[in-house]
């Protein structure tokens, strides 16, 4: 389960679909929303792990065992790299900076976004059940 105080309105988490007693559950992506049904099953919400699949699918680019999100900058195309995960070190840095957290799961790693810039970390996920339950260490390799 999530730590509820961590959560917001904004954030993707997994959460199962009711499913009988005795059969497997079925985890579904969701994005909380800000009325007050949602946080009202708050304490069923799992967390994503980041993955590379969820990475890049968070706007991160993959470049030499480093996925990067970029800030705009003036005189370059691509912007400079400003939140980095180091895959080698296993640690997320601001720009070369590490960062005394580190977050682990995908809504984490939106809050922390979302204090840096007062934007959403742009996400392409799509509510809908997975197709097999997403578990494990943090694989940010950008083999899967």
């Amino acid at each position: 389960m999530i730590d509820t105080k961590e959560i917001r309105a904004g954030n993707w988490v997994k959460t199962g679909d009711g499913t009988s007693p005795g059969s497997e559950m079925q985890l579904a992506y969701k994005l909380v929303k800000e009325d007050e049904y949602s946080f009202t099953f708050a304490k069923q919400y799992f967390p994503i792990p980041l993955s590379a699949d969820i990475l890049g699918k968070s706007s991160f680019r993959h470049s030499f065992g480093n996925w990067s999100k970029n800030i705009e900058a003036e005189a370059t195309e691509d912007g400079l790299p400003f939140l980095r995960y180091n895959q080698k070190a296993n640690q997320w840095f601001l720009f070369e900076r590490r960062l005394p957290f580190q977050p682990i799961y995908l809504h984490q790693l939106q809050n922390l976004y979302y204090a840096l810039t007062h934007k959403e970390l742009p996400i392409a996920l799509q509510h809908g059940r997975l197709k097999r339950p997403t578990a494990g260490p943090l694989d940010c390799t950008g083999t899967s």
